[in-house]
């Protein structure tokens, strides 16, 4: 689980570090009418025309009468951390996703939990998401013994880059409302990829950890499991020795999310 968390980081900084030796390449097109043009200039020709293909996509070309001036530009305007959308990434408005997830115990208390989930929400900036969503999980304890919950959750989306690809910091907070279940925090990193140009469906890959707050976690001796206690969420069944209430504790896992956002 460690290799796949630094593979995803390794392909964030593979994504960013493109990005940035395209950065050198643009260039902001002034035209005598006032327009601003921002882009990349694949043909120029000072006695005749300039082609620039713009931020968005678009090819556009102009007689070199109508430019009053070209300025080289450091980087072009696909980081996010502006207010101005540019046609790519995550526009302003509506956002929703469906995700399917996997949560994978990590730590004495981990236990783990599959399910799938559903956010919707406002983009305010090229940079900023924030939403309200519902997770329904199937957790098992350490006796593999199945509980289905609910959570309804806050949701804050960071985006870096307004373009195709880009890498993402994710933070849900919210209740889980199973038996002895409560506070639930999950921050997380990931990609979106655009599956179409001038659409918002996407492809959403996460990776992170999550903290689920268990209100009272048992354990026991089993005569016949000599790695030592099982930990379990429910004190109720029979068992080979006296159950044993530890109260409060973190149960911790690994957490794996795919989905689409439309």
């Amino acid at each position: 689980m460690k290799k796949t968390f630094l593979l995803i980081v390794a392909v964030l900084m593979l994504a960013m570090s493109a990005s940035a030796q395209e950065n050198e390449k643009y260039e902001t097109v002034y035209l005598n009418n006032g327009q601003v043009i921002k882009g990349k200039i694949t043909d120029y020709d000072a006695n005749s025309h300039l082609v620039i293909r713009t931020d968005d996509g678009r090819v556009l070309r102009y007689d070199i009468h109508e430019v009053e001036r070209v300025q080289r530009r450091a980087r072009p305007d696909n980081v996010a951390f502006d207010s101005d959308f540019n046609g790519k990434g995550p526009q302003r408005g509506y956002r929703g996703f469906v995700d399917g997830q996997a949560t994978f115990r990590s730590g004495k208390y981990g236990f783990s939990r599959y399910g799938v989930s559903t956010t919707h929400g406002y983009q305010f900036r090229p940079w900023l998401f924030a939403g309200v969503g519902y997770e329904y999980y199937l957790f098992k304890d350490q006796m593999d013994k199945k509980y289905s919950t609910h959570t309804i959750f806050g949701d804050v989306r960071i985006d870096f880059m307004k373009s195709s690809i880009d890498p993402f910091l994710d933070l849900r907070v919210g209740y889980n409302t199973g038996k002895n279940m409560g506070l639930m925090v999950s921050p997380s990193v990931g990609l979106r990829i655009a599956l179409g140009k001038n659409m918002p469906l996407a492809l959403n890959l996460g990776m992170g950890y999550s903290f689920q707050r268990m209100s009272h976690v048992y354990y026991y001796y089993d005569d016949l499991h000599s790695d030592g206690p099982y930990y379990i969420i429910d004190g109720n069944g029979d068992h080979n020795t006296a159950l044993i209430d530890m109260d409060a504790q973190i149960s911790g896992g690994f957490t794996v999310r795919v989905g689409l956002e439309f």
